[in-house]
């Protein structure tokens, strides 16, 4: 199975920035978040698709596309009297998950983005990391991420040999010969909020910057998403 490890660190990272960013940084980072929507959908099985779908057409068209990466939702919760009793908030796995795992096989695929099946003889020492990515332990997921692809936390890689990975290289011990404490996470890029150009145009040219950007980069698929998510809503709200 493929379960691209890039593009999962990248989703760890929006997520995470989905709860804590606000006003022009939560807008610049939109298109992130937008692009890593198609081109997981795009390469997504179409039973993953329909499963996504599923899941983001209920929330709101507004929060569109960070409701796509969010990970936590409010339940229950109330009032007692005059008190209010704030709704507990409940972790859950992000919607484009659904997509990430989903994936169809493809010969351009990077190896070591491939995991053998789960449920099989081969698969059992990854069930841990399935397991992980069930509860959406990010701490856990990160442990797995090599600098060349898959890893467990004892050095092993998909292909069963410890210290090699898929394209050849040597992920276990250095030439030191000391095992590292735990494999590199995946680097996926800086903040394009960060970078000095943005920072020094001023909070007013970062929201006019990222507004443009944002627009540019949307694909016709993350488009045709996005009309069928209001379509679906505007259905809801006919009945």
């Amino acid at each position: 199975m493929l379960l691209d490890r890039r593009r999962l660190a990248r989703l760890i990272e929006l997520s995470a920035l989905e709860r804590s960013l606000t006003g022009p940084e939560r807008l610049l980072r939109e298109q992130d978040v937008a692009l890593l929507i198609k081109a997981a959908y795009d390469e997504a099985s179409e039973a993953a698709r329909a499963e996504f779908m599923a899941r983001v057409q209920p929330m709101p068209t507004s929060a569109w596309p960070w409701s796509a990466v969010q990970a936590t939702a409010a339940r229950g919760g109330g009032g007692v009297g005059v008190v209010a009793v704030p709704k507990p908030v409940v972790p859950m796995r992000p919607a484009a998950l659904i997509l990430i795992r989903g994936q169809v096989e493809s010969a351009d695929a990077s190896p070591g983005d491939r995991l053998p099946n789960r449920g099989t003889p081969e698969g059992a020492e990854w069930e841990p990391l399935h397991r992980a990515l069930d509860a959406w332990d990010t701490t856990t997921i990160t442990k797995w991420i090599g600098p060349q692809g898959w890893m467990n936390p004892s050095g092993a890689t998909p292909g069963g040999a410890s210290g090699t990975d898929h394209d050849g290289a040597t992920s276990g011990a250095p030439s030191g010969g000391m095992a590292p404490s735990q494999p590199v996470p995946v680097d996926p890029g800086p903040p394009l909020w960060r970078s000095p150009a943005v920072v020094a145009t001023g909070a007013v040219a970062v929201v006019a910057t990222g507004v443009a950007v944002y627009a540019l980069a949307r694909g016709s698929s993350v488009k045709r998403l996005e009309d069928r998510i209001n379509a679906a809503n505007d259905q809801e709200g006919e009945r």
